[in-house]
């Protein structure tokens, strides 16, 4: 009996013992597979998220821009705050350089004829007023060379014409001197012997009156003798060449600009050879709103910036107001005379121009870096919270000492970006590269 329950507990305990193992096989197998599905639950939210890490917020539409911490450390962004000063009003205006009156000239010679000579001045070189630009070669045409000799035959009739008359008038001019030398001395010795009272005065005066009468006409034939040969001075008895040279000369002193010819070339009268500019001083000329043209006066202040040399201010003066008002854009054109001693300011530059009026206005004041170019237009990058900024349109005014007053579109206390700010418009525009390099340190 004894022995039947041990069998029977050796039985229960046996399955007691395969029921715990496969519930200890299904706990470990369900537990492998919760392990499984949160592992990939987590890879699946790495994965959703790693592009959102990667690629800042792009730009919105109202200018805003989103930019991380890391991004502003990196760029070692800085910011300045804008205050409010009083500032002069400025006009502003773009122009363009001009050559000045004067200062311009456009060698075109009297005369036609061929290019000849040594060669004709590069564009860019210099002359000097009087120097030779060309030699023109004139050549007549068949109508012309049978004039030049039919005018050469009639000078050669002039020319023995001439010089019979010369030869008589010699003559004539000998024979006065020798019969005035003849009653000079009938004249003399008539004084002697009437001094010994051996002839009559009535003779004496006989005598006087002949010498004088001769001296009149030796005097007579060196007169006429002198008309000749002044006659033959006015005359141009030289025969007339086929073949004559013109030399072309520099009216004013400058750089020689255009160059229209070349050697051999045929020129007509009056057609253009080369320009001469004269560039020690030019003519910046600018549109100005007729609404600002009261302000200015032969005392106002000009200062003129240009892209070729954007860290150089050149000062000029009020030339001329046009008295003529454009209908369309209600500007008058405003010349200034511009010292440009070493010649940077070339013809056709691009001018920005302002202007001091002399008034004072309230402006915000901010560094000079913090201002960008965008389509043309002044902006700011104005903080907004820690990491977003704004893109604001600006109106700018007086520069001075590495800042520059803002007249519209910030506001004092306002924060705006010096340093980073050229990263923060690359991220704007492209936000998926922006912040991967910069330009600053």
């Amino acid at each position: 009996m004894s022995l039947q329950l041990d069998e029977k507990r050796k039985e229960q305990m046996a399955s007691n013992a395969a029921s715990s193992g496969k519930g200890r096989w299904l706990l470990i197998t369900l537990t492998a597979l919760v392990v499984a599905a949160l592992i990939g639950w987590a890879y699946w939210r790495r994965g959703a998220k790693a592009p959102e890490a990667a690629a800042p917020a792009a730009a919105e539409t109202t200018g805003t821009v989103k930019f991380l911490m890391e991004q502003q450390w990196r760029v070692h962004m800085m910011l300045a705050k804008a205050e409010s000063r009083q500032v002069t009003r400025q006009i502003s205006a773009t122009g363009r350089v001009i050559p000045a009156a004067q200062n311009q000239a456009v060698v075109a010679p009297p005369v036609g004829g061929l290019i000849a000579g040594s060669g004709l001045p590069r564009i860019g070189q210099r002359v000097g007023r009087g120097q030779t630009i060309a030699l023109l070669r004139q050549t007549p045409t068949a109508a012309e060379a049978s004039q030049i000799a039919t005018a050469n035959a009639q000078l050669r009739i002039e020319g023995t014409r001439f010089e019979a008359e010369r030869r008589g008038i010699a003559e004539k001019l000998n024979a006065a001197k020798a019969e005035m030398d003849v009653a000079k001395r009938d004249y003399e010795r008539s004084q002697r012997l009437y001094a010994r009272q051996a002839i009559s005065q009535q003779k004496l005066e006989q005598d006087e009156a002949g010498y004088k009468v001769a001296e009149a006409g030796y005097n007579a034939a060196v007169k006429q003798q002198e008309a000749l040969n002044a006659s033959e001075q006015n005359k141009a008895l030289a025969p007339i060449t086929t073949a004559t040279s013109y030399t072309v000369t520099a009216p004013i002193s400058g750089t020689i600009v255009k160059v229209h010819k070349a050697m051999g070339e045929q020129v007509a009268s009056g057609e253009a050879i080369v320009e001469i500019v004269n560039l020690e001083t030019v003519w910046v000329e600018a549109p100005i709103f007729e609404r600002d043209l009261e302000k200015l006066s032969g005392r106002t202040r000009a200062l003129f910036t240009t892209t070729a040399y954007p860290g150089t201010e050149f000062k000029g003066a009020v030339v001329d107001i046009s008295p003529v008002i454009d209908p369309q854009k209600r500007t008058a054109n405003v010349i200034f005379a511009v010292p440009n001693g070493g010649r940077p300011l070339r013809i056709g530059m691009q001018a920005d121009v302002r202007l001091d009026t002399g008034e004072s206005v309230d402006a915000v004041v901010i560094p000079v870096a913090a201002v960008l170019e965008h389509e043309g237009k002044k902006i700011v990058y104005v903080l907004l919270s820690g990491e977003e900024f704004e893109r604001r349109e600006v109106t700018l005014g007086n520069e001075a000492g590495g800042r520059v007053a803002v007249l519209t579109g910030l506001k004092a206390g306002e924060r705006v970006v010096t340093q980073g700010a050229l990263q923060l418009k690359l991220q704007e525009l492209n936000p998926a590269e922006a912040g991967a390099h910069t330009h600053e340190t």
